[in-house]
């Protein structure tokens, strides 16, 4: 979940190549609409902007099981993307 469309494009690209499936949610899904999105996709880590926390936070009581978050952007607990998949490998 990711509001600059270019910034999603790359992470796709990134980690397409790395052999990961990406799916694409619809940013203005909110509350059940979004938790029956990620159901859908079955997740195992989804990345939320820090500007999106508020739709993200909808989805909370919803689910069976929850991915591991990463947020992305201003507050996030980390610099960049590239620093949360340097930490990982």
């Amino acid at each position: 979940m990711v509001q600059d469309l270019g910034q999603a494009e790359a992470m796709r690209l990134g980690l397409t190549r790395l052999g990961l499936r990406v799916v694409c949610l619809d940013c203005a899904a909110r509350d059940r609409a979004l938790a029956d999105s990620l159901s859908e996709a079955g997740p195992v880590l989804v990345v939320v902007d820090t500007a999106l926390a508020d739709a993200y936070a909808g989805v909370m009581g919803r689910l069976d099981a929850y991915p591991t978050l990463w947020w992305n952007g201003p507050g996030a607990d980390y610099a960049s993307l590239d620093l949360a998949l340097a930490e990982q490998a």
